[in-house]
């Protein structure tokens, strides 16, 4: 009997110490590296400044899409993406920063 109630008072206090971990994936896209594209950069400088992108599309080469999703553990959640467009090897579109909330 002391066995079980001991298993469930552990079971109890064990049960607070639980914790939700951010979730970060993508590549992070922030209002200053934005803000530095600009039409004519080469591939390599978009790279440099954004990284690789996570999402090829194979269907539209000359698209590249960069999304960036953080979904901190006990908050909303944040998703953030930018379509550039080249002409082979120059940038010569960007989309709006698209920012949306998701979640709880």
């Amino acid at each position: 009997m002391q066995k079980i109630a001991l298993l469930i008072a552990t079971a109890a206090l064990l049960s607070g110490c639980v914790t939700k971990m951010n979730i970060e994936q993508g590549n992070i896209i922030d209002q200053e590296s934005y803000n530095k594209l600009h039409t004519g950069m080469t591939r390599d400088e978009v790279t440099s400044l954004l990284g690789t992108p996570v999402m090829i599309n194979t269907f539209r080469d000359n698209h590249v899409d960069y999304v960036y999703t953080n979904k901190p553990g006990y908050s909303k959640g944040v998703e953030k993406n930018v379509v550039l467009v080249f002409r082979g090897n120059r940038l010569v579109g960007i989309s709006p920063l698209n920012v949306q909330e998701f979640g709880k």
